[in-house]
């Protein structure tokens, strides 16, 4: 205590800590007894109360404040007496301020991040340790009662508000995570109907039941509390739910912490390949959503390394899927959802298939991350047609016209069955070049090929309204055709054709080409367009006339269409692609774009 009147005579204030320290002494037990004790508490307050400063931790203030009521007992009335008091008040409003957080802001915090979650969760999860299954009201709840909860309402988890706004948001998140099923549907599936409002480690055993316990037990035991699988946590009855859960489903998988995928045809040491979940038309954007996944057997033995923690970073594994899907790994591991390389994707699609075949394009609206109306019982050529129309509208991607087969009923241009697409496109390369790799371009041959540039370049975009696709191409009319053999085997028709600006061609039709009354055919071979083709170009120049020269010089996979009356259209499906080429760099320069409307 003698240290108080020195530091008084000499001006010589200790610092905070060491008023702490002094403070804390003070407070011992036996220091009441000194002589001097009276004296120098009060003093001791004083300078305490004076050199308070916010950045004093919460025990510290308690110090400061058991400090200051002890020399307030011991002190008169008097200017030392309010200047305590004001001390007092700053310390308890310190302590307020950071030691006991607005409680409604703490419950606003934790409302907004469980509400920005909950926006993102499944319609229902089961709880992997009741067995029950929740709905979204529920897992809310469910989680304001939750250990969790409580924590983040404690007063020492807040004390730094925006730290404990980050804190808030990792928690909730963490708390709702959840594992997805993938698998191949059997007959006893149970429904919703089934399981709503019971535990479904209390029901009777069915193969349904036991794939749904050991998938929750297989969830739970690697941590995770909440588990999602489409046969129990839709409600099929209702259209608007199947609706969203539809639209939603690859968004779901994506955001799953894992997704656990049964196979139930895949003994212990069987492979991959043997299964059927890879002939599946849904399990594709289940294999390629998730970031973790992991593969069981038929009787629930993780797939392979049996420590794996996620298949798509094993190897092995993911050669396996790479090779038996004709999924470049990239994309296995690294996927996202869009319209890039539009006919790959559908090629990926083209060998699976679905229960309900209208399904088949359903399940690629999140492999394109398109949102589209499910309309079931519209035709599969209906659900395809209406999938293909949204990627050439909103992509411009003209490559997915590019298939040999049946055409479909909602138009033309498109296939009947996604099936066409197994067989890669026609793609054209550096050997098939049929001019010189340098071309001596004259001012005349220029100025065609700067036109020519431009009117591609601001062709419009290909796209379907109503039923009509309005596709940009360079058109060649046909001027001659001649049957040259039928193929036995086959019975297929195999014709000599000519065209304006094209080399004569063979081509092989399921079809006879009907006779011709008039002067002329009503036939043209097009070669689609796209201003993307261009490339980067924008501006014409000598280097982009002959970029353009190049490109167009090249073989082709052209399209033949029927005219049915003014610039209306028909495509002609062909048994096999329809490759051409330029006759000579005349017709390069003088081909001619068109817009056709195609029905």
């Amino acid at each position: 205590m003698r240290y108080l009147g020195e530091y008084s005579k000499v001006g010589n204030m200790p610092d905070l800590g060491e008023l702490i320290a002094l403070g804390r002494t003070a407070l011992e037990p036996g220091q009441s007894e000194h002589p001097d004790h009276v004296s120098s508490l009060r003093k001791l307050a004083l300078l305490v109360s004076d050199q308070f400063c916010p950045q004093a931790g919460a025990a510290d203030i308690d110090v400061v404040i058991e400090l200051t009521v002890s020399a307030l007992k011991v002190c008169s009335l008097g200017l030392d007496r309010l200047a305590l008091l004001r001390g007092f008040g700053a310390c308890r409003r310190e302590k307020l301020k950071r030691g006991t957080p607005d409680p409604e802001g703490v419950k606003k915090r934790i409302r907004d991040a469980v509400h920005d979650i909950h926006e993102t969760l499944p319609t229902r999860l089961l709880n992997t340790l009741t067995g029950r299954l929740c709905g979204r009201d529920a897992l809310i709840s469910d989680f304001e009662n939750s250990i969790q909860c409580k924590q983040l309402l404690a007063p020492v988890a807040n004390s730094d508000p925006l730290q404990s706004k980050e804190h808030i948001r990792e928690t909730v998140s963490a708390y709702f995570q959840y594992v997805t099923l993938s698998h191949r549907w059997g007959s006893d599936e149970p429904l919703l109907r089934d399981v709503q409002g019971r535990i479904i480690y209390d029901i009777e055993l069915t193969d349904g039941i036991t794939k749904l316990q050991s998938f929750c037990a297989a969830a739970g035991e690697r941590g995770y509390m909440w588990a999602w699988s489409d046969t129990c946590c839709i409600d099929k009855e209702s259209s608007a739910e199947l609706q969203e859960a539809i639209g939603s489903m690859f968004g779901w998988y994506r955001r799953s912490a894992l997704t656990i995928v049964h196979l139930a045809d895949v003994s212990d040491h069987g492979a991959l390949s043997n299964s059927v979940w890879f002939e599946r038309g849904w399990t594709l954007q289940e294999l390629l959503a998730p970031h973790s996944i992991l593969f069981f057997t038929q009787d629930w033995s993780l797939y392979g390394d049996r420590v794996s923690q996620n298949h798509k970073e094993d190897t092995v594994v993911l050669a396996e899927l790479a090779k038996v899907t004709n999924i470049p790994p990239h994309y296995l591991t690294d996927f996202r959802p869009g319209m890039e390389d539009a006919r790959s994707r559908l090629q990926w699609a083209s060998t699976r298939r679905t229960t309900h075949p209208e399904d088949m394009a359903y399940a690629l609206f999140g492999v394109f991350n398109l949102h589209m109306p499910v309309l079931y019982g519209e035709s599969k050529e209906n659900s395809l047609g209406r999938l293909l129309a949204e990627i050439i509208s909103q992509s411009g991607d003209i490559s997915v016209l590019n298939w040999v087969g049946e055409a479909s009923p909602f138009n033309s241009c498109f296939p009947a069955h996604i099936s066409v697409y197994q067989t890669p496109p026609y793609l054209s390369s550096h050997t098939d070049q049929i001019w010189p790799s340098t071309l001596n371009i004259h001012e005349q041959i220029a100025e065609a090929l700067n036109a020519l540039f431009h009117s591609l370049l601001t062709s419009d975009p290909p796209q379907l309204i109503g039923r009509r696709l309005k596709l940009p191409c360079i058109t060649h009319h046909v001027t001659a055709i001649q049957l040259n053999r039928i193929i036995e085997r086959t019975g297929q028709y195999v014709y000599y054709i000519e065209a304006e600006g094209l080399a004569p061609l063979e081509v092989e039709m399921m079809d006879k080409f009907k006779k011709v009354s008039r002067t002329g055919f009503p036939y043209v071979l097009v070669q689609p367009w796209h201003a993307k083709l261009l490339g980067s170009s924008t501006e014409v120049d000598g280097l982009a006339s002959e970029k353009l020269a190049m490109m167009l010089g090249q073989p082709f996979s052209a399209l033949l269409l029927e005219e049915l009356s003014q610039n209306e259209y028909r495509r002609i499906a062909s048994s096999s692609v329809i490759v051409t080429c330029p006759a000579d760099a005349t017709s390069i320069y003088g081909s001619n774009v068109q817009t056709l409307n195609i029905v």
